[in-house]
């Protein structure tokens, strides 16, 4: 699928993780996920710039240090990812309900993995910003928008971590009580 000439743009990544924001039953969008994640990297950003918190140069290379690192990783994670979505594909599962519940995992968590390492390498950029810069206002700014970012990117790591767990306890009690097990003989049926 063609999705743009210019490979250096983000957006598709960042409309892929948005599209996340909606209610698991009905597919609707939820005001209360947009809330969630967008207020407070918001508020936090405005509260730094107001109350003037401007991070020590050494507090700013640390930070930069660390999301460096997560970016590092979760770049790794996406590719991890992208390995299992082609090896998925490859074997060529039949077509049913758990085989697109399947796929449409693998993309969701590749688009949060994704977003994930946007907002590492942005927050690193901001805290490589904070770190060099001597004009007070520009430190503050920087500093403000690298705690947002860096306050945004844990609570979207929250999010995953909780979306992997119900994920992982929802089919390991399918596997306990074999729920799985007619569709899977339905799908046997059908290659």
């Amino acid at each position: 699928m063609v999705r743009g000439s210019f490979k250096a743009n983000p957006w598709a990544i960042v409309r892929s993780h948005w599209a996340t924001y909606v209610d698991a039953r009905d597919g609707k969008v939820r005001w209360q996920d947009w809330a969630t994640f967008g207020l407070p990297p918001v508020a936090i950003c405005a509260a730094c710039i107001w109350r003037h918190v401007e991070l020590p140069g050494a507090a700013s290379a640390a930070l930069l240090t660390v999301s460096g690192l997560l970016s590092v990783f979760l770049f790794g994670v996406v590719t991890q990812i992208s390995g299992r979505g082609m090896d998925y594909a490859d074997s060529r599962p039949a077509p049913c309900q758990a085989t697109s519940s399947h796929a449409a995992y693998l993309l969701e968590l590749a688009a949060n993995a994704g977003y994930a390492s946007l907002l590492c390498i942005a927050a690193a950029i901001a805290f490589a910003f904070a770190s060099a810069v001597t004009s007070h206002l520009a430190l503050r700014v920087s500093s403000a928008i690298g705690l947002a970012l860096a306050v945004h990117l844990v609570m979207v790591m929250v999010m995953v971590l909780r979306r992997e767990f119900l994920l992982t306890e929802e089919r390991l009690g399918r596997a306990r009580t074999g729920a799985d097990l007619g569709e899977s003989m339905a799908g046997q049926s059908q290659a």
